[in-house]
């Protein structure tokens, strides 16, 4: 485990092995019984994971339904970043969806509309990065990922080809918070059917 000044104050701390992330997560609990996510990163990554925790700040700050940010910092003597967040009691949704009707379903997915339009009704911070820039160096890394795999699609040249032909559009754009990874599987639904995102 990590080493971090707080770490007397956690009485349990269990390992949390799902999703795609390269940080390490747990479920920590401290001596006040306060539930918690912690997640760990280099320390290569600490400038994006200051701008993740402020960004979820905001959020929270908008009446967002998502992991309040607690704190963020510096651990292992110097080579990793940790943040703590509030933890959201509930099930995946990818797993409650299982178990509700359809009707169920079609509600979740309009709340999950609604809040993704709030989330996009925020302005960008006035440092980020120009749109263009920043979706054309995603593209472009998506593009050759696609280049250099062995599984082709039908009409494959015929996107990238209008990828390449509209970046031009998003010169001058105006940027809103995106969420970048919206879907059941990040999403919690609580016993008493609150949703965090």
């Amino acid at each position: 485990m990590h080493i971090l000044k707080e770490r007397e104050k956690f009485k349990l701390i269990k390992p949390i092995m799902k999703g795609w992330s390269t940080d390490k997560k747990y479920f920590v609990e401290n001596e006040l019984n306060q539930n918690m996510l912690l997640r760990i990163a280099e320390i290569s990554l600490y400038d994006e994971k200051v701008k993740e925790f402020e960004a979820m700040k905001h959020l929270a700050e908008c009446k967002v339904p998502v992991s309040n940010p607690i704190k963020i910092g510096i651990c292992d003597d110097g080579k990793s970043v940790y943040s703590l967040f509030k933890w959201c009691e509930g099930e995946d949704a990818e797993i409650a969806l299982k178990s509700m009707t359809e009707i169920e379903q079609y509600r979740l997915g309009k709340d999950a509309g609604r809040i993704l339009k709030e989330i996009h009704r925020i302005p960008a911070p006035e440092s980020q990065e120009e749109w263009k820039a920043r979706f054309s160096r995603k593209a472009d890394s998506k593009i050759k990922m696609y280049q250099d795999c062995g599984l082709k699609i039908e009409g494959g040249e015929k996107i990238i080809s209008y990828i390449q032909n509209n970046k031009h559009l998003l010169e001058g754009r105006a940027q809103c918070f995106q969420h970048g990874d919206y879907h059941v599987g990040n999403m919690i639904i609580s016993s008493k059917g609150e949703k965090y995102y």
